[in-house]
């Protein structure tokens, strides 16, 4: 069984508040696990149960574990379900600490293609969209204000380990308008009543925001953009979730010989 500190730092990063001030990450399930392990993650601790050995993913995986050094609670299966944040763990869940980039960190990059996300509020939607930015290489994820929690556990989950990936920066929209400003990037917001994505030719650096699933980008990124952009449904659906908005979005701009310049 874990100690009890060990616990309790976990129940920490399973709630809402505690998570953001420990700066830690609760990270379950195989492929998430691997992805945070392969891209060399600070791990502060891992859990796991035999579960883990019952497929071949699993098995590799385990595997990676010998040798390296880290601190690693051995439990049972049960035990490993009483602590987990999902209904079916799958044998393992890592604590590692948070990747950390600012602007100015990402300043220093020189990025030509950013994905906004604008008081995304559903983990799954977070997840799917930071999954999508890694899919269609974007240079970075940065969550503006009134936005779920990227890190929370159902949003990496959601990402399968995307976010281990694609650098994520979290800052408010009054640093962020100013900041895109500033280095030249261009704003295109997501809009069901924009102009037709796929006419769109985008020269230069650029930077899409999605907004909340109900109400979509706040109104100062919607008069601060240079386009907006929707997507075709000769279907008859009206509007598409956030996560599947931004995904085909990107596609459009980053594939199909649009890609930014």
């Amino acid at each position: 069984m874990l100690s009890k500190s060990k616990r309790q730092l976990i129940e920490r990063l399973k709630d809402r508040k505690g998570r953001p001030r420990e700066r830690l990450v609760l990270v379950e399930g195989v492929r998430s696990s691997a992805e945070a392990l392969a891209l060399g993650a600070d791990i502060r601790f891992v859990v796991r149960s035999p579960r883990l050995l019952g497929n071949e993913a699993g098995r590799s995986l385990a595997a990676m574990l010998v040798g390296k050094g880290w601190d690693i609670d051995e439990v049972d299966d049960a035990d490993l379900a009483a602590y987990s944040d999902t209904e079916h763990p799958q044998g393992i869940m890592c604590v590692c600490v948070e990747p950390s980039l600012d602007l100015e960190g990402l300043r220093k990059q020189s990025p030509s293609a950013l994905l906004l996300l604008d008081g995304v509020q559903d983990p799954g939607n977070m997840g799917t969209l930071v999954r999508a930015a890694r899919a269609f290489d974007v240079d970075a994820v940065v969550v503006l204000d009134g936005s779920v929690d990227p890190w929370n556990p159902k949003a990496v989950r959601a990402a399968a380990g995307a976010g281990f990936h694609t650098q994520i920066v979290r800052a408010p929209w009054v640093d962020v308008g100013p900041w895109l400003d500033e280095l030249g990037i261009a704003l295109l917001a997501a809009d069901p009543v924009g102009e037709d994505v796929r006419s769109f030719q985008p020269s230069g650096s650029w930077a899409l925001a999605v907004g909340n699933e109900g109400v979509g980008v706040r109104a100062e990124i919607g008069v601060s953009a240079t386009n907006r952009l929707a997507i075709p449904m000769p279907g008859g659906t009206n509007s598409l979730n956030a996560g599947v908005a931004g995904s085909i979005l990107l596609y459009s701009l980053l594939t199909s010989g649009s890609g930014s310049t």
